[in-house]
């Protein structure tokens, strides 16, 4: 396998019409369209897809205490939520439910009130009334800036010690928008409310210990593609993937993000391992996570880089041993057939903690070719999005107008 990189394929055209430029995509069977009109003719493919996510977000909601209580709380706090024209609108809840039981809760409802709900999930704003999740790579002491610009240029290795800006998904786009270490209004420092850094093994095996052939200087490119895979089913299940009925749920995710750990992928760059994540979720087999796809670019490029440049492997070894532990754990908990592919991602984890830990002088390099991927997602986006005002200019609206009759027969 060289370790050179291929040309880009060319950009594919539309699905329907053909047409060359498409840039759109279906965030389900990553088909590409030229225009609105195209997109609504393929089909049910968006709808399915938040189907699936709903789907995802309200498994094992019936016996689990916890989800329980969080589905209690979103609901109530529903009640805080106006819409126009409806602001005297009441839920009308009774508080001696705290302790009842979901489906209980959910026949108290009215129907306007059902199909309100159910509005929130399919959007996916119902993530805005579950309590803030920090995780655990952000908000603590710095000494300078994880990723900076100067003058166009990428940062130095010098100047990449604080939080990179992580932006946050609106209407299924991401916009650069506050860090996330920005204090909260409550006066609690993100240090304070963030999950701790997990535990990494007193003891890490040298890789001279785990093979005897040398090493491939392709295996540098495998680690963003899990560690994307790792941040990104971090944030899809709030952080509590600990709990018994979400493990697997969290390690099939993995799995399906990281062709490193699931698909036997390998990648020649930082650019194809963190492309080929994004399109396993494009295609659907995983709903976007609230720290949106981009987001998640900016999670990998401060877990590479660590909490200073003294300890810069520290998040990093952090996060894959955190992994390693839960494949292991979620191993036991799936069927049989599926517990040879968990094993199989746990022992690879294993494999690159190892060689972090012998390579951190790699791991700059790698935020900063991260980083690149990241600031050319945002422009994708800013792009796409131009492209669209632009329509909808001209169209007057939203939506195309009707087409007019170019040709009649006349009797």
């Amino acid at each position: 396998m060289e370790a050179g990189g291929s040309s880009p394929p060319p950009d594919p055209s539309c699905g329907l019409c053909l047409a060359k430029k498409a840039p759109y995509t279906c965030p389900r069977c990553h088909l590409r369209f030229c225009s609105v009109p195209c997109y609504r003719e393929h089909g049910s493919c968006a709808q399915d897809f938040h189907r699936r996510e709903l789907q995802i977000r309200l498994q094992g909601q019936l016996e689990d205490p916890a989800s329980q209580r969080r589905l209690r709380e979103a609901l109530l706090r529903l009640q805080e939520l106006p819409e126009p024209g409806d602001a005297d609108l009441q839920l009308g809840l009774d508080p001696d439910l705290e302790q009842a039981e979901s489906e209980a809760l959910w026949e108290q409802l009215s129907p306007d009130q059902r199909k309100r709900f159910q509005r929130l999930l399919n959007s996916g704003e119902i993530s805005t009334l579950l309590p803030p999740w920090k995780p655990w790579w952000t908000g603590r002491g710095r000494g300078a800036a994880l990723i900076q610009e100067l003058g166009g240029a990428l940062a130095g290795p010098e100047t990449l010690h604080t939080p990179l800006q992580q932006p946050q998904p609106s209407q299924g786009t991401e916009a650069l928008q506050q860090p996330l270490e920005e204090i909260s209004a409550s006066g609690q420092s993100p240090a304070e409310a963030s999950t701790p850094v997990p535990p990494v093994p007193a003891a890490i095996p040298p890789l001279s210990s785990l093979t005897r052939s040398p090493v491939s200087p392709l295996v540098r490119f495998q680690v963003p593609n899990v560690l994307y895979a790792y941040a990104y089913s971090l944030a899809l299940y709030h952080g509590e993937v600990e709990e018994a009925q979400l493990l697997p749920e969290f390690c099939e995710a993995v799995l399906d993000v990281s062709g490193a750990l699931g698909a036997k992928q390998g990648f020649r760059s930082t650019a194809e391992a963190l492309q080929a994540a994004l399109q396993a979720i494009a295609m659907g087999r995983c709903p976007e996570c609230l720290l949106g796809n981009a987001g998640v670019m900016a999670a990998v490029a401060q877990i590479l880089m660590g909490e200073c440049q003294g300890r810069q492997k520290g998040y990093s070894l952090a996060a894959l041993a955190h992994l390693s532990r839960l494949l292991s754990k979620g191993k036991r908990r799936v069927p049989a057939g599926d517990q040879a592919r968990l094993y199989a991602a746990k022992k690879k984890c294993d494999f690159f903690l190892s060689w972090v830990n012998d390579n951190e002088g790699a791991l700059t390099l790698l935020a900063l070719e991260v980083q690149r991927e990241y600031k050319a997602h945002l422009d994708s986006i800013k792009e796409v999005g131009a492209v669209t005002q632009e329509l909808e200019k001209m169209w007057g609206g939203k939506v195309p107008p009707p087409k007019k009759t170019l040709i009649e027969e006349l009797d």
